[in-house]
């Protein structure tokens, strides 16, 4: 069964991942960086709202985070060659991360019809 602190700590693993501080993505998601920590520690609340918002920011879908079961193939990583990454540059690798997914997601739907 999936609990609260396993939620916090896939969001913990996507933000770390996005390259986020818990004060920039604080910030973005318009909360307080105390309210973040305790989501990732699994002992604050979160609605589907600001789930939702995570997802985007962080470039994964929402199942990543409210799935009991992982499997290997969902995780999408991306890497490059930098010193630093802009906020742009972030932006563009989480819309990447999206349509992995989406493609994934995609691949499963055709396998399941056919």
């Amino acid at each position: 069964m999936l609990t609260h602190a396993d939620v916090g700590l896939r969001l913990k693993e996507a933000r770390n991942m996005s390259n986020l501080t818990q004060t920039e993505a604080a910030e973005k998601l318009g909360i307080s960086r105390q309210k973040l920590v305790n989501i990732e520690k699994g002992i604050g609340p979160i609605d589907t709202i600001l789930l939702k918002k995570m997802s985007d920011l962080y470039g994964y879908s929402m199942e990543y985070f409210l799935s009991s079961e992982i499997d290997d193939a969902i995780e999408i990583k991306l890497a490059f060659r930098t010193d630093e990454l802009d906020e742009n540059d972030q932006q563009i690798i989480n819309w990447a991360r999206k349509i992995l997914f989406n493609i994934r997601n995609l691949d499963e739907i055709i396998e399941e019809v056919n």
